[in-house]
């Protein structure tokens, strides 16, 4: 018995010990799971952290209401400070492609889509691609020009070799290398012929005429006129006490839009058929048709402020001529001189002020 007892004991001792560390090592397993555990929430947590980071700092700032665009191609980014300058839009304003400008106005866009001719800030003629290089200067602007309203203005024809601009008073084509001045007008004296626009088959040229005064608005006496893009004999459109200014073809040739006292004016391209787009009031300027035909896109004055250099804010609108619809786009630009150009059916070249 005594044998037995002793070896109970034996038993009894090496068992307890056992369980102990059974208990010890259990509890270093509930351990390391629940360290596992946190390590796992504090990688995820940091992962999430650097996720947002990245996001913050990838995403498009948008200051003033304008996104960044993406880098590439002509594009840069829009740094949100007016002016902003060159772009591209949609019909709803937002900005699609930002277009590398420098100081001027009178903006257009190439046929092709890779130089934009424009009136220098002395009133002469340059060039620039559509990303900022290749600038060159057409006509220099250093010496007498135009001064006054709604004058200076550059339109490419349609097939993109020539350049027609307001000269001194005058209406000018030549190519788009800056050779081959040929002068088309000869205004009688204390008047000008100014802002000329190739039509859409590049054989005539609409431009208004009037007293080379600088009036504000365009002077009492302005009229449309057109004449054969190669020189010739010049044909009267309008003749009435309106101010008729800013003329700009219908894409087929047919009508010319202009800006008609405080209206929009339309004429046929013989000079019959005048009429006002109604709903259109508050002296729209700069008016430009869509190439589909549906659209009219123009200025109008915002005097509710002034740009920083003091210069007049207009606002970008557009009227749809199927039922008289205007729209008006979240856009500024500075002065009648930077009207819209269409580029595509749905959307506008502007030089932007904000």
């Amino acid at each position: 018995m005594a044998e037995l007892k002793e070896v109970f004991e034996m038993v009894t001792k090496q068992t307890e010990p056992e369980q102990d560390s059974w208990k010890r090592q259990e509890e270093r397993h509930r351990r390391t799971s629940r360290n596992r555990r946190i390590g796992a929430i504090a990688v995820v947590a940091a992962m999430l952290a650097v996720a947002a980071l990245v996001f913050v700092v990838s995403r498009p700032k948008e200051e003033n209401g304008v996104a960044n665009q993406p880098s590439g191609g002509p594009s840069s980014q829009v740094n949100g400070i007016p002016p902003l300058g060159g772009q591209i839009i949609g019909l709803d304003g937002s900005p699609i492609q930002q277009i590398q400008l420098l100081g001027g106005s009178g903006f257009a866009l190439s046929p092709d889509g890779t130089t934009i001719a424009y009136v220098s800030r002395y009133g002469g003629v340059k060039l620039v691609g559509v990303s900022g290089g290749n600038e060159a200067t057409l006509v220099n602007g250093y010496t007498k020009t135009n001064v006054g309203d709604a004058m200076n203005h550059v339109s490419w024809s349609p097939d993109g070799t020539q350049i027609a601009y307001a000269w001194n008073g005058e209406i000018y084509v030549m190519a788009a290398d800056g050779s081959h001045k040929q002068q088309l007008t000869h205004t009688a004296t204390g008047k000008g012929s100014y802002y000329p626009v190739f039509s859409p088959d590049g054989s005539t040229i609409a431009y208004w005429s009037g007293s080379s005064t600088g009036e504000d608005g365009g002077p009492k006496d302005a009229q449309i006129f057109t004449i054969p893009a190669t020189g010739g004999t010049p044909t009267r459109l309008t003749n009435d006490a309106q101010h008729n200014i800013e003329p700009a073809w219908s894409p087929d040739g047919t009508q010319i839009v202009f800006k008609h006292g405080w209206g929009l004016g339309v004429v046929n391209a013989d000079g019959s058929g005048l009429h006002d787009i109604s709903d259109v009031r508050m002296g729209p300027w700069a008016p430009a048709w869509s190439p589909d035909g549906t659209k009219i896109a123009f200025l109008v004055f915002d005097g509710s402020e002034r740009a920083i250099d003091g210069g007049p804010l207009l606002q970008v609108r557009y009227v749809t001529l199927a039922n008289r619809k205007v729209t008006r786009l979240p856009v500024r630009v500075e002065t009648d001189l930077n009207g819209p150009q269409w580029t595509t059916d749905t959307t506008l070249l502007v030089n932007r002020y904000d």
